[in-house]
């Protein structure tokens, strides 16, 4: 059986590390990217289920990599979004699976990930 994938992209250096603490601790397989465009092609090499991605990075938009996911890559998987404020351009009709508010809760986050991961 494959083992899930999930990739989680921040600018945020610290964050990526301490995501990567949470996951790894719960047996979770992440990827981590601190620039937009590394995750592109993370993405374009790798199949993942989840992905949680910054709403803001100064090398682009959570917003734009979801358009581009769904759009040109016919993502299949998970999207979360990650946000410190409440972006209307960022949340208006936008299907993201979950949006979640800084300061990030990782204990909620990876609960959220392990029930899309399962199906539910």
């Amino acid at each position: 059986m494959n083992q899930s994938k999930i990739l989680y992209v921040d600018d945020e250096v610290d964050l990526l590390d301490l995501a990567e603490g949470f996951f790894e601790e719960e047996n979770l397989k992440i990827d981590t990217s601190s620039d937009f465009h590394g995750a592109l092609e993370l993405i374009r090499k790798n199949k993942y289920d989840v992905i949680v991605s910054d709403s803001k990075m100064p090398s682009g938009s959570g917003r734009e990599l979801f358009k581009i996911l769904k759009h040109e890559l016919k993502f299949q998987g998970k999207f979360i979004l990650v946000t410190g404020l409440i972006e209307k351009e960022d949340m208006t009709n936008v299907d993201y699976d979950l949006i979640i508010y800084k300061p990030i809760e990782f204990q909620v986050l990876v609960k959220k990930v392990k029930s899309f991961l399962n199906g539910s």
